[in-house]
């Protein structure tokens, strides 16, 4: 098996951790940087025996093709490794171990304290922004998103959040009220416009509105009421290109490579930094010449940033939302002229060059500050007025309707105050 040099790194740091002490290291490393092959790459090598969990069927006859199974090493899902693991581990590695909180995932950790715990993810944070700290005892970052696409390890891209009057919806808990959302209101304009030859993942807010979608845009739809068969069948049928279009909720957000999926269209609005970028990332496995397209319907881009933007993680802190209102030109841009989205307030474009102008932000920043700066003068001027006549004066400087009385009002204060 073959390594890349930062996938190396990533292990030797790894190993550097166990070498202190550490036993339940967390590698973060971005969607499609290969966290499953460096894994592999640790497992086989392994001398105890080794188990390698992941939480989604789908993802089990992935793994399985990456890892390989043997007599040492056991894949399978968290909810039945209990049961069906043919051996006691002594190390355990969690794919996708964002979700190691849950109760499941708990479980096994507690059935074998003295195993070595790895877990692997791209998003070091659960789904509401919570730290990791409970879990994992040490954070092993590797190579960003951007290092990875400036490299070619990921496809560049393009980011599109078309200019629509969106209808955000209630918060429920932590989260908005995705059930609540219909795909009769029309509020995420005509995606249908948007739809071409590229092999496309949406990602939607219920079963309803990706049915009513899919069956609009000519796409297929699946959920985890699907029956296993055809869910195989689905995802076969997609891979091999079969299927263009396919339409979801919640379903292949994590861990689901297609090296040629070009495009992803985000139609579930979201407060979880974690789900907004294991979505948007689906679409930029690397292939020769592939550029990726993102479609954001629902302002998830103003609300979290770009998905593959640097961002600090913590196992103690938790993630918060930068942006919660989602209003644009706050942490992103959209140009004006070429209609893709950029980091930051910069007016020029970095795609085409076109100047943008200043933010709706930078303007109202400006003006606050220009008003403050009145005031001072002001409030010096009036200060420096010691007597009724000068008070006068300053009021008809300052076109008062009726400076007399404002200077006998300023001149009763100051003697109020004595």
């Amino acid at each position: 098996m073959q390594l890349r040099p930062y996938q190396e790194d990533i292990i030797q740091k790894c190993r550097q951790a166990f070498k202190k002490g550490f036993k339940r290291p967390l590698i973060v490393l971005p969607c499609g940087g290969g966290k499953t092959v460096c894994f592999a790459y640790m497992a086989h090598r392994h001398t105890g025996k080794t188990w390698f969990l992941v939480h989604r069927q789908e993802l089990v006859d992935q793994a399985k093709s990456v890892v390989g199974e043997s007599d040492n090493v056991y894949i399978g899902m968290v909810g039945t490794a209990l049961k069906k693991a043919p051996f006691p581990p002594s190390m355990i590695i969690f794919d996708e171990a964002h979700h190691a909180t849950a109760a499941t995932w708990k479980r096994i950790i507690a059935a074998y304290p003295d195993a070595y715990i790895i877990g692997l993810t791209a998003t070091p944070c659960r789904l509401d922004g919570s730290p990791l700290g409970q879990i994992f005892d040490c954070l092993i970052e590797g190579v960003s998103a951007n290092w990875l696409i400036n490299n070619s390890y990921l496809a560049p891209y393009n980011y599109f959040a078309p200019s629509l009057k969106l209808i955000t919806p209630q918060i429920k808990g932590q989260e908005f009220d995705v059930n609540a959302i219909e795909y009769k209101n029309k509020i995420y304009g005509d995606v249908t416009k948007y739809i071409s030859d590229k092999k496309t993942i949406i990602y939607c807010p219920n079963i309803a509105f990706s049915i009513a979608i899919a069956n609009e845009v000519g796409g297929v739809h699946f959920d985890g009421n699907t029956p296993k068969s055809e869910r195989e069948r689905i995802i076969n049928d997609f891979r091999t290109g079969r299927i263009k279009i396919l339409c979801n909720v919640d379903l292949i957000g994590e861990g689901f490579d297609v090296p040629d999926c070009e495009c992803v269209m985000l139609l579930r609005p979201t407060m979880s930094v974690a789900l907004y970028i294991q979505q948007a990332m689906r679409c930029l496995r690397y292939q020769n010449g592939k550029v990726a397209t993102i479609y954001d319907f629902v302002g998830n881009c103003h609300r979290h940033g770009l998905p593959t933007d640097d961002r600090v993680w913590s196992l103690n802190k938790k993630i918060k939302v930068r942006n919660s209102n989602g209003v644009p030109d706050v942490i992103t841009r959209m140009c004006g002229k070429c209609y893709r989205v950029y980091s930051g307030i910069n007016p020029i474009c970095p795609y085409c060059g076109n100047d943008n102008h200043k933010t709706r932000k930078q303007i109202e920043i400006e003006k606050e500050a220009e008003l403050q700066q009145i005031k001072k003068i002001e409030r010096r001027e009036q200060g420096r007025a010691q007597d009724l006549q000068s008070l006068i004066v300053l009021g008809k400087k300052r076109g008062y309707k009726n400076p007399v009385y404002w200077a006998k009002k300023i001149l009763e204060g100051r003697y109020k105050n004595i």
